[in-house]
């Protein structure tokens, strides 16, 4: 099972330089191929599962895939990711992607294997063309 997180773009660094000036920043900073690390000992850092991404969009715009293995390969149907969450102390970056591409919405529709498990959350909140976009690819894959 594949886990992610939404996160604002201001929290994106684009290279491994970059995040290591600027991980001391009030804000976590995520960057592909880096670890960030929570800012102190009460500061857990979420993520949830693939399926429910869209739920988390209210924290940012760009969804960065988080390396956790819980050893499962079964995406959840419960009907919130409330107590489905991982956390932890820190967590490395696979990828970061634009809620708001047709790519994205492919990765995890084709990554969860089950257009029934997808969440739709908040995608009323996009672009009209990319809310179609998701409609029509869970109906198509359903």
């Amino acid at each position: 099972m594949i886990y992610a997180k939404c996160i604002q773009e201001t929290q994106i660094a684009k290279t491994e330089l970059e995040f290591q000036i600027r991980k001391k920043e009030n804000n976590h900073i995520y960057c592909i191929g880096q670890i960030t690390v929570s800012k102190n000992e009460c500061d857990n850092l979420y993520c949830v599962p693939l399926n429910f991404i869209y739920d988390c969009l209210k924290y940012g715009r760009y969804i960065a895939i988080i390396d956790e293995n819980d050893g499962s390969s079964e995406y959840p149907c419960k009907g919130s990711y409330m107590g489905l969450e991982q956390c932890s102390s820190e967590q490395r970056v696979i990828n970061i992607m634009d809620s708001q591409s047709e790519q994205t919405i492919d990765y995890i529709f084709n990554e969860v294997g089950n257009a029934n498990l997808v969440h739709d959350g908040y995608v009323h909140t996009l672009p009209q063309n990319i809310q179609h976009y998701f409609k029509k690819k869970s109906e198509l894959i359903r």
